[in-house]
């Protein structure tokens, strides 16, 4: 342990860990951000910048060095590792607020409570002190329907009628910058949620209104929901999912106070929250898109630039070394062979050249710093992607490789297990 009282912010550039970093440096806090490239993520001066790689928990170790409290996202489906990372975190730490969720309950085992609930488990069996945000659907999650939106399409969902009390990722960010610099807040688990329930049909209206076109809900069955979620998802992941949304046809997510409680501000509406996602709703030009998802990837913002592109991308590229070109469509099948082919690269780096503009298609040059795991050789892989725009989205990439990655089939990765778009 340490008598510092700097704060580690893990997930720095995430949705929530980005308003993290900026509440805890406007409150004079001492604060590192830790991110998983050296490059990704700009922060307000004084912030210091530190990497390391939830996947991998040695990396913690030079991230956490004189940290006395930390903010902790876990941003996988799987508890995998988990326990690794909360024991190097116990190591140095004196204090931990988790992002959890709402479906967690005290009266479970935690093998019953997901890998949220599993991950609560394993920090309360250490010494630290901890605060655990268990907070309901996250309102930023509905930007996977923004490319439908921008596009005029329907919105393909399971029950529609399902309404969940969502909350804006500030509000969670701003009940863990209490948590984190007052006291009083250990032991507790907060149910954080926004201020009222609201279905998925209308959740889709608002951001139709927001974006200034009409836009509308087509519900899919149970099946079709499972199919698609396979594609990224387990079995247990996708099961639990689409039996907790049934659910809440009936029984709507709970609301409740917590974020005025603790901030002394009303928790945002999901009204607001749309207002303030306004740009990523509307259609665009090819210009701002291009620029937008060049910044994006500069700044490390991957949630940024998946969101540019439409839900039914078509990416063609040799899918092995040496192999045939070959199409994929869709972010989620796209993002699902990525997983399987790049597990062992890990990302030291990365160089953005461009955009190259030229109608409406777009090009970037991207040269990846990149170590291949099981051999530890780490070399430089270079690509050409050449996008193309219409109604407001990036709706093909065509990659060419220079370099092929080292050891693996030439698909480029921009982090550990995720896709370079």
């Amino acid at each position: 342990m340490t008598d510092s009282n700097k704060i580690l912010v893990i997930g720095a550039t995430g949705n929530i860990g980005r308003h993290v970093v900026a509440g805890l440096h406007a409150r004079g806090a001492a604060v590192a951000a830790m991110s998983r490239s050296p490059a990704a993520g700009r922060f307000p001066a004084g912030v210091e910048t530190v990497v390391g790689d939830l996947t991998a928990p040695a990396t913690l170790e030079h991230a956490l060095a004189d940290v006395d409290g930390v903010f902790l996202p876990w941003p996988f489906l799987t508890a995998d590792g988990a326990p690794a990372v909360v024991d190097a975190i116990a190591r140095h730490a004196r204090r931990v607020v988790y992002v959890s969720a709402a479906n967690v309950r005290d009266d479970r085992a935690p093998a019953e409570n997901g890998v949220w609930g599993q991950i609560e488990a394993a920090i309360r069996r250490t010494n630290l002190d901890w605060t655990f945000l268990r907070a309901s659907g996250l309102a930023t999650n509905t930007l996977a329907w923004a490319g439908a939106v921008r596009a005029g399409e329907p919105v393909r969902v399971p029950y529609p009628r399902a309404a969940r009390s969502l909350i804006h990722e500030k509000d969670v960010a701003e009940v863990a910058v209490r948590a984190l610099t007052e006291e009083g807040h250990e032991g507790a688990a907060y149910l954080v949620t926004g201020p009222a329930a609201i279905t998925q049909a209308e959740q889709v209206r608002v951001l139709g209104e927001v974006a200034g076109q009409p836009a509308r809900v087509e519900e899919i069955t149970p099946d079709e929901a499972r199919a698609s979620m396979l594609t990224w998802a387990d079995e247990d992941f996708a099961d639990a999912a689409l039996s907790y949304w049934a659910s809440l046809v009936d029984t709507p997510e709970p609301v409740t106070g917590a974020v005025e409680e603790i901030t002394g501000a009303p928790a945002r509406t999901f009204e607001q929250w749309a207002s303030d996602h306004v740009d990523d709703l509307r259609p665009t030009s090819m210009t701002d898109i291009a620029e937008s998802y060049v910044s994006a990837f500069r700044q490390g913002r991957m949630d940024v630039a998946l969101r540019l592109m439409s839900p039914d991308v078509v990416r063609a590229a040799p899918l092995e070394t040496g192999g045939e070109r070959r199409e994929l469509r869709g972010l989620a099948e796209i993002m699902a062979n990525s997983e399987r082919l790049n597990h062992d690269l890990r990302i030291h780096g990365v160089e953005v050249d461009g955009p190259f503009l030229d109608g409406e298609r777009f090009a970037v040059q991207f040269s990846f710093d990149e170590t291949h795991l099981p051999t530890g050789r780490r070399n430089t892989a270079a690509k050409m992607c050449l996008y193309t725009v219409a109604d407001g989205a990036i709706t093909r990439e065509e990659v060419f490789y220079f370099d092929p990655p080292a050891g693996v089939a030439s698909v480029t990765t921009t982090s550990h297990g995720q896709e370079g778009p």
